[in-house]
């Protein structure tokens, strides 16, 4: 049932989202309408309520990925579509003990919370503190609190590691320049480990991986992920007119044994 404090999606009958956090008294209102949240609280989800327009809209939580592009931030989020080639290509298990280098507003370190399970530990490093808020408040806004699993460090990873953060079977990198990152994350990840590192740029990529090796790293992808929708209707199937093309590339590696 749905609950107060609950984000809710309502879904019009042009495929139009709309997200809300329900409170007691409030009122959402939008081009079709309003619609009380009091009619919402204790509702089942995927039922459907009419706007005071007549607007028929489908009531659901958002998902993981519809959260994180409705989410407020401070520094871009990296996309639902990278999100999960992220979660393949680094291999993320649960239990896994994961180092996630530039927090920003967030979006990846949810995706790393949950795929890590609770056995698992995620340790982010953002320096911008503005930035590590932003996050955090999108964190608790999805799982409802802070999660057992995950510690934010308001620290700059180029400059060098936590005393405590030791060794992670896997390392994610959101970053400029991540290649100055190397020398302190290589010396952390395991044998075996993996190395996933996003940015926008060919030309990261070629500095990147001129890099790796001399910080025992093997070259294993680069890869870009390309979406595409199709338009479904009652007479019509057809690709959509736009896509979500380029938004970054993912360089993976693998830590080789001393």
């Amino acid at each position: 049932m749905l609950r107060e404090g609950d984000v809710v999606q309502l879904i019009d009958t042009k495929q139009r989202r709309y997200q809300i956090r329900l409170r007691e008294g409030a009122t959402y209102s939008f081009q079709k309408g309003m619609v009380s949240h009091d009619e919402l609280i204790g509702r089942e989800e995927g039922c459907y309520i009419t706007s005071s327009m007549g607007e028929r809209l489908l009531v659901v939580k958002p998902t993981m990925g519809e959260y994180i592009l409705k989410m407020p931030r401070g520094a871009q989020v990296i996309y639902p579509k990278d999100i999960g080639a992220i979660l393949v290509l680094a291999d993320i298990f649960p239990g896994a003990r994961v180092l996630e280098a530039g927090t920003g507003s967030g979006a990846l370190t949810l995706a790393l919370c949950r795929a890590v399970g609770d056995a698992g530990r995620v340790v982010s490093y953002e320096r911008r503190e503005d930035f590590l808020e932003r996050a955090r408040s999108n964190i608790v806004g999805f799982f409802g609190r802070m999660p057992d699993n995950l510690v934010l460090r308001n620290m700059d990873i180029y400059g060098g590691l936590h005393e405590q953060d030791t060794q992670f079977d896997r390392v994610v990198l959101d970053l400029p320049q991540p290649w100055r990152a190397l020398d302190n994350v290589s010396r952390v990840l395991v044998g075996g480990g993996i190395l996933v590192a996003y940015f926008p740029t060919v030309l990261q990529v070629f500095r990147l991986s001129r890099t790796l090796e001399r910080h025992g790293l093997y070259l294993q992808d680069v890869v870009e992920v390309l979406v595409r929708g199709w338009h479904v209707a009652k007479k019509s199937l057809r690709p959509e007119h736009r896509m979500v093309a380029h938004t970054g590339f993912l360089v993976c590696a693998r830590r080789l044994s001393p």
